[in-house]
């Protein structure tokens, strides 16, 4: 009964969850929003074992005075001011959160993917160097992707930000609905055998 317990109520849940989507009944609406109180709960809680992992990592780091360990200080110092302001203050709805919030984490936000591009488009290098005609199609869209997004493509060939478009809104988008409808199906597959219980790796490790 341990191990059959939280299968059966996982599986009543899930069922609960996905019937409601199709029919609606008082019944099943007050089952489905009591169960999303419970997933709020649950996130909460997730939230609240990351914030004490992320505690005992860098605390140990700091105590040793491990390679890096400043940044562990700035780190946990920049997560325990904006959890206290917030607190005080209220969300991003407040004034002065929000300029806390758009004069620190979103430029920082976007000098590290302004940095990563760097490794982003050497990695692409690596990976799309010509050796099939797949590989050269990747390279070639890769290329003008980069080209075509700053302003200089445009001074090179004013084409460049047309195709730049097209690119983006026919092959990318196929692919990445494609990509999307793959992951949606592994997803449902996943939650059904959860449902009846075939994937148990949940409850402790077992298959």
């Amino acid at each position: 009964m341990r191990r059959e317990g939280p299968v059966v109520f996982a599986a009543l849940c899930g069922l609960a969850v996905i019937i409601s989507g199709f029919f609606t009944t008082q019944a099943l609406t007050v089952v489905k929003n009591e169960l999303d109180q419970w997933f709020l709960i649950v996130t909460a809680f997730m939230v609240l074992v990351g914030l004490v992992n992320l505690n005992l990592i860098h605390f140990r780091k700091i105590s040793q005075k491990r390679e890096g360990w400043g940044y562990s200080v700035v780190l946990l110092a920049g997560a325990y001011f904006f959890i206290v302001f917030g607190l005080l203050r209220g969300s991003l709805g407040d004034a002065q959160y929000s300029w806390f919030y758009n004069g620190l984490i979103v430029p920082m936000s976007s000098t590290t993917f302004s940095l990563l591009m760097f490794y982003i488009a050497s990695a692409s290098y690596r990976a799309f160097r010509v050796r099939t005609a797949e590989a050269t199609v990747l390279l070639t869209s890769a290329v003008i992707m980069m080209i075509g997004v700053v302003p200089i493509g445009r001074v090179i060939w004013s084409a460049f930000p047309d195709i730049t478009s097209w690119i983006l809104n026919y092959p990318n988008t196929a692919g990445i609905r494609g990509i999307q409808l793959g992951a949606c199906i592994g997803g449902m597959a996943t939650a059904l055998r959860i449902l009846v219980g075939i994937e148990r790796g949940h409850l402790g490790g077992e298959g």
